[in-house]
């Protein structure tokens, strides 16, 4: 009984929590929607540095347990997002430290999705990668000679990421996986959208867009992190009682 209690006790301060955050994360998304009326906004630059602290500090004020790989791959967007807004010339590291945050979600999925067998990832592997890379080829002769290799690690690690999220669902669907799922598919849009931007069409609402999905994205990989750590815990205290 007084587990039970405590199990609802956390719940109810977790939906409390989520209220907070997706608050504090809507309010900066409208800043940088006020930004395409009024482009001469510039405290909004600095302002988009803030999706990802805000998700660091609600994870340490909701999380008992810290995920070593998960609080990496924050950084690694904290240090992407210094390089694209504050670094002026450093676009380059920008890309790679995106990579690496965005390949270390990949490795989390694998760790923590243990249910879908090797086999079946290594199969569906080359065709999914085969049908994600088909609209890359029409960006190709876009992408400038000194970022080449950089944008395709990239382009390839988000579309394996994505990858994951799908197979997790369709393995197991259910409410965490879902999370998975719009976390994966937001990071695509991104994906999508800041390569249209940088490469093809430079737009404020095609760079809003790409900033939105990508708050949408972490966000998401937030509650996914929030819900299956509480639930594996929650298992643990069970076993012990």
């Amino acid at each position: 009984m007084e587990f039970k209690t405590e199990t609802i006790y956390f719940v109810m301060q977790m939906k409390k929590t989520n209220t907070i955050l997706k608050t504090i994360l809507i309010c900066i998304a409208s800043i940088d929607i006020i930004w395409f009326f009024y482009s001469d906004l510039t405290f909004r630059r600095y302002t988009m540095l803030l999706p990802i602290p805000v998700l660091v500090l609600f994870y340490f004020l909701q999380k008992e347990t810290k995920s070593i790989l998960y609080l990496v791959a924050l950084a690694a967007f904290m240090t992407a997002d210094y390089f694209f807004r504050i670094g002026g010339e450093q676009f380059i590291e920008g890309v790679i430290a995106t990579t690496i945050g965005i390949g270390l979600y990949g490795v989390i999925v694998l760790i923590k999705s243990h249910y879908i067998s090797t086999r079946r990832i290594l199969v569906s592997t080359v065709p999914f990668l085969a049908i994600y890379m088909i609209p890359f080829i029409f960006f190709i002769d876009k992408i400038p000679d000194y970022a080449f290799s950089q944008i395709v690690s990239y382009t390839f690690v988000v579309g394996y990421f994505s990858f994951l999220t799908i197979l997790t669902y369709v393995s197991k669907p259910s409410l965490i996986t879902k999370k998975l799922l719009i976390a994966g598919v937001s990071t695509i849009g991104m994906g999508m959208l800041y390569g249209i931007y940088l490469f093809v069409f430079t737009n404020r609402i095609v760079g809003i867009g790409a900033n939105m999905f990508f708050m949408i994205s972490n966000y998401s990989m937030w509650r996914y992190m929030m819900i299956k750590d509480t639930m594996k815990k929650e298992n643990d205290d069970m076993f012990t009682l």
